[in-house]
């Protein structure tokens, strides 16, 4: 069926290119038969819990404040620009307001998706609704600051794998946070890209000119690159780092009782990656290890520091796991047998 609906999509979007009135188009698939929509609330009105919620590739934006209240999957054609050629990207976004995500919600998945919130992305609209747990985000990318609990009794729990993020995170003492081989290059406003991130684990990350995080006693840090210039932490004791590089002089401020294991200093940030020079990230960038960065084969579990480690590297363009495609041909015009000749090559995706 996802292949169906994938293709389904597809189709909708080469029309809708061709047809610049036709705006993207949103599948619900549950028990019954698929439903399509052209605007995002009401598709969510429409599903039911533990639907699929497919998105085209373009902008699904709601006018104001869009609330997520029930546990769903959500499925897009992917944030970068090289591998949805043929789709464009997903984006999930509002002209005023947060796009907001309630406790009724935990469960809830996301993946291939930017978020473009005209505010934030937040955990709640009050604060007795904004503890949803086992919320995944992977492969998706965020443009706007998320908000993860909206008072200090929060408990919420969110995993992100392979992100980008291009604002900065925010949480309590009390949340779960889980950050896999996921990319940080933005920290304004707070210093850090995650501020106050409660029970913290991050693994093969890269942040790139920003302090990793603050406010956040007890976390680890594993297998990951930092490349500010002062410390990675800040205001947060007892963190374990291990086998870390970092390009700054030591490994906290105002801080004390980390436990450090094979980690290193002073590492160039100019020496890190094949090609990234401005602690910015771009889609150009290549943030394989350098030979001789120090972190090649250097992670705990003997594979690369960084985003390209771990037994499941980040994967090159960040291809969600619906079938990619990435060509298609549309004739100008229908044949002799009034037919619209469509020609596509899909790839397969394994992860």
């Amino acid at each position: 069926m996802k292949t169906r609906i994938s293709f389904l999509l597809l189709s909708m979007g080469l029309l809708a290119g061709s047809a610049k009135a036709q705006p993207p188009r949103i599948v619900v698939q549950g028990a019954g038969a698929p439903q399509v929509f052209t605007n995002i609330n009401a598709a969510l009105a429409a599903a039911q819990p533990n639907d699929k919620v497919y998105l085209s590739g373009g902008n699904h934006i709601s006018a104001t404040q869009l609330v997520i209240d029930k546990p769903l999957q959500f499925i897009g054609a992917g944030v970068h620009p090289d591998s949805t050629s043929v789709t464009s990207t997903t984006m999930l976004g509002t002209g005023a307001g947060d796009i907001v995500i309630t406790t009724a919600a935990s469960g809830s998945t996301f993946i291939g998706i930017i978020f473009n919130a005209a505010s934030d992305l937040q955990y709640g609209t009050n604060v007795a609704e904004d503890d949803p747990t086992g919320i995944l985000f992977q492969r998706c990318r965020f443009t706007c600051h998320l908000q993860l609990a909206l008072d200090a009794s929060c408990t919420s729990s969110t995993v992100f794998d392979e992100c980008i993020f291009n604002h900065y995170v925010s949480g309590n003492n009390n949340v779960s946070l889980t950050f896999t081989r996921s990319l940080f290059d933005y920290a304004i406003s707070t210093g850090s890209c995650i501020n106050s991130g409660g029970n913290l684990f991050i693994d093969h990350c890269v942040f790139l000119g920003e302090q990793a995080f603050r406010n956040t006693s007890g976390a680890t840090i594993k297998n990951s690159i930092c490349t500010d210039t002062s410390y990675p932490v800040y205001q947060s004791n007892g963190v374990t780092f291990t086998n870390c590089l970092f390009s700054g002089t030591t490994y906290t401020g105002n801080s004390g009782g980390e436990v450090i294991t094979n980690c290193q200093l002073n590492v160039p940030a100019l020496s890190i990656f094949i090609n990234e020079t401005d602690n910015n990230y771009q889609f150009t960038d290549d943030m394989h290890l350098a030979s001789g960065s120090g972190g090649v084969n250097a992670a705990d579990d003997g594979t690369d520091i960084g985003i390209y480690g771990s037994s499941s590297p980040y994967k090159l363009g960040a291809v969600p796991y619906n079938p990619h495609f990435n060509a298609a041909t549309v004739a100008p015009s229908t044949n002799a047998n009034s037919e619209l000749p469509v020609n596509i090559t899909v790839i397969a995706q394994p992860n």
